[in-house]
């Protein structure tokens, strides 16, 4: 809970409630500052503020929390399907491209790896597979879709990997300090986003100075889009963006180390860095 912020104006938060084994379980966070509440239920913090919430991304929060029961099946068997290769295939490279095995032990704090839009938990095998062995590392999520958050805390109760803390929010107003985390990742949603320039900034701002900041989403491999069959396909997944790309040109100012991949055949992996 130190970690928090209020995602108004980002002063510190005062919890008032029960704990459970020490943790956050049912009540109230409040902010020192702006004296914004928010509420914990059941150990999850919900720090979004739904008057932002609106237009198109209200609708996409419906969708994802009607077909939340379904998504891990439709990204297991019904995208690959579709795209001519597998989840493991597309995960492990933009993965990579987090250069997770190069963390290392930073004056005795863990390191903090972030997941903007986490969804069911998808990424979380492989972000553990990826670790460094011994590391002492902690996982933070966050999602604006309650069902979604549901998912993976289901996912959790079988999980034995790093500790991972779960929390409702909004990539446009991150409840996080400056220069936070080790390494931040968002993967499948920022097409969707109302300011992709303003959540791409977000993210940098979180970062640890330098450290690897990964995007990914839909991108049509110029490959791919040689087969009827798949781009067909990618038209059906995108029929809310026509012209879905890497957005390197809502990336901050400051951004270097600026690279474009393609992470599967629909889907591109953008990293960068700021100083």
């Amino acid at each position: 809970m130190h970690l928090l912020r209020c995602p108004r104006c980002q002063a510190r938060l005062a919890f008032e409630g029960a704990l459970r084994d020490a943790l956050l379980d049912t009540g109230t966070l409040r902010c020192r500052g702006c004296g914004a509440t928010w509420p914990v239920r059941q150990g999850l913090p919900d720090l979004v503020d739904d008057a932002e919430v609106r237009g198109f991304e209200r609708l996409i929060r419906h969708v994802y929390n009607l077909i939340a029961p379904f998504h891990d099946l439709g990204v297991r068997y019904a995208l690959p399907l579709a795209m001519l290769s597998s989840e493991d295939e597309g995960r492990n490279r933009f993965m990579r491209r987090l250069d997770l095995d190069r963390l290392a032990e930073d004056s005795g704090t863990p390191a903090r790896i972030l997941d903007v839009g986490i969804g069911s938990g998808g990424n979380l095998p492989f972000i553990e597979r990826h670790l460094p062995a011994g590391l002492e590392a902690e996982i933070w999520g966050l999602d604006f879709s309650a069902n979604m958050i549901g998912q993976c805390a289901r996912r959790l109760r079988r999980w034995r990997g790093h500790p991972v803390h779960l929390l409702l929010g909004d990539a446009h107003r991150l409840p996080f300090p400056d220069a936070c985390f080790d390494r931040v990742l968002h993967v499948g949603g920022i097409a969707t986003y109302r300011d992709p320039r303003r959540a791409l900034a977000e993210m940098a701002r979180v970062a640890k100075p330098d450290t690897p900041i990964v995007v990914v989403d839909e991108q049509l491999d110029p490959a791919a889009a040689r087969s009827w069959y798949q781009w067909l396909a990618f038209k059906a997944m995108t029929l809310y963006e026509p012209g879905a790309h890497a957005p390197v040109e809502h990336l901050p100012p400051a951004a270097h180390d600026v690279r474009v991949e393609q992470a599967s055949s629909f889907f591109y992996c953008l990293s960068f860095r700021v100083p």
